[in-house]
């Protein structure tokens, strides 16, 4: 039997600017639940007042307040029947609600919610939290689940050209377990190791990742890049467009300090600014 994602959860933020069409991580968690036959849970995340930009709560009275925090949550009914209808629309019935909470804990809860789930699809920027960053690095970093993060310029399709991001390290070698669904229907799935940063003479070589894939019946090629001054989210950045891939496979790094967990490099830059999906575990 095919790896598959059997529970999807969609996670909605507050927006900037109302939409008129469902959104593209939307449009891809519908794909993923309607390819996989999977069931599909929509969480819109909605900080309570004291969280409200700081700009909209300057000198409010308390009236003022409570009407804004009306059209909030109107805004935010409004992008769930956005996306509950697209869900309908494709034959998916999903379970929808809105969570309003204070910040810290709307946090836990959504890596809470998200545990259970076999993969969680988040849009990538248009949010108007300050704080949007610390919402994905819990579903990422605290739920113990994959995380897709979907770019605005994304049609949010199921991926045909998939590259593996391959330095042998733990996180690393769960993305791609986690991904197994996703490679598994991919036409097209290329290893990457990117030579410049870390020494990688000690890793599992990527035909051995080749090789594991082929036990699950996903034929893969191998790719070796330089990091040009050592930047490697450049590197995958730039060989992603020349390739025409949409999406990359990769492990996510942070380090504890001061018992936070700080995000590596890499992966804070392609959260920042990825061309194309990232699926990333942890």
């Amino acid at each position: 039997m095919s790896p598959a994602y059997k529970t999807v959860m969609l996670t909605l933020l507050p927006e900037a600017q109302v939409r008129s069409a469902a959104s593209p991580a939307t449009a891809m968690a519908i794909a993923i639940t309607r390819n996989f036959g999977g069931r599909l849970t929509i969480d819109f995340l909605s900080p309570q007042p004291a969280w409200i930009p700081y700009s909209l709560v300057t000198d409010m009275p308390g009236q003022m307040l409570a009407e804004q925090t009306r059209k909030l949550e109107a805004q935010a009914h409004a992008s769930i029947d956005l996306a509950a209808s697209a869900a309908r629309q494709a034959g998916i019935d999903p379970e929808a609600q809105l969570i309003s909470l204070d910040f810290l804990a709307l946090v836990g809860r959504a890596a809470l919610r998200a545990q259970l789930q076999d993969v969680v699809v988040v849009d990538a920027g248009g949010s108007s939290l300050r704080d949007e960053r610390e919402i994905v690095e819990a579903l990422l970093f605290r739920s113990g689940r994959p995380v897709i993060r979907v770019p605005a310029t994304s049609p949010g399709n199921l991926p045909s050209k998939v590259l593996v991001a391959w330095d042998g390290s733990v996180p690393a070698v769960r993305a791609v377990r986690e991904a197994l669904p996703m490679l598994h229907q991919a036409g097209d799935v290329q290893i990457v190791t990117v030579r410049g940063e870390k020494d990688v003479s000690n890793i599992q070589p990527a035909e051995k990742l080749v090789g594991y894939l082929s036990a699950h019946g996903i034929s893969a090629s191998e790719t070796v890049l330089t990091a040009a001054r050592r930047n490697v989210a450049d590197a995958l950045r730039n060989h992603a467009l020349d390739q025409g891939a949409d999406l990359l496979v990769m492990g996510a790094y942070a380090h504890s300090r001061m018992q936070q967990a700080v995000l590596g490099g890499v992966t804070s830059e392609l959260l920042n600014d990825s061309p194309i999906p990232l699926l990333l575990a942890h």
